[in-house]
């Protein structure tokens, strides 16, 4: 099933209504409404329509607030055809400029917006041998390899990311080790 026709039902199964509204649908979007959000749903076809995307979530805010629409609890959710690598996704999803955006390529992304997760298994998780203290001091490792690698601001680099995985991996062994 196309990756839009899924979202579309899935918003229907939690509750969603489609409301038409003219000047959204000539954008080629879909307006869904429930009790408390509101949907606006696009498909994008040509890799092209993503340089667009911030020009057409000020225009569907413009036009929200001129039906006088809750813009705070609105989301734009852009569906692709295909896959999309990560950086577009981050650059899509943390540019909150006009409305809060998803991409999505796939069923797996629908479970991450945060009022359709209700259908999503989870699961608990399996506690393995490890003790808290055991797991605070791989965490604390972690958290002070980012705060002197700056990784709250900066995108850590694959190098970067070996050189924790190798120091995680020889804690690990020298705990079993020393058993």
């Amino acid at each position: 099933m196309d990756i839009f026709n899924a979202t579309h039902n899935r918003l229907l199964e939690n509750g969603f209504e489609v409301f038409d509204i003219k000047e959204i649908e000539k954008l080629g979007a879909s307006f869904y409404k429930s009790s408390i959000n509101n949907v606006v749903l696009k498909k994008l076809h040509y890799s092209k329509e993503i340089n667009l995307i911030k020009s057409f979530s000020m225009e569907i805010r413009s036009i929200l607030l001129e039906g006088k629409e809750n813009i705070w609890n609105t989301y734009l959710l852009f569906c692709f055809g295909s896959e999309i690598d990560f950086e577009t996704n981050y650059k899509i999803e943390r540019d909150t400029k006009a409305l809060r955006k998803y991409a999505i390529s796939s069923e797996l992304d629908l479970n991450r917006v945060p009022f359709l997760d209700e259908f999503r298994v989870i699961k608990k998780p399996i506690k393995n041998e490890v003790t808290l203290e055991d797991e605070s001091i791989y965490l604390q490792e972690i958290i002070h390899f980012l705060q002197e690698s700056d990784g709250k601001h900066n995108k850590l680099s694959l190098d970067q990311l070996d050189v924790l995985m190798n120091k995680l991996l020889k804690m690990v062994e020298q705990r079993y080790e020393n058993r």
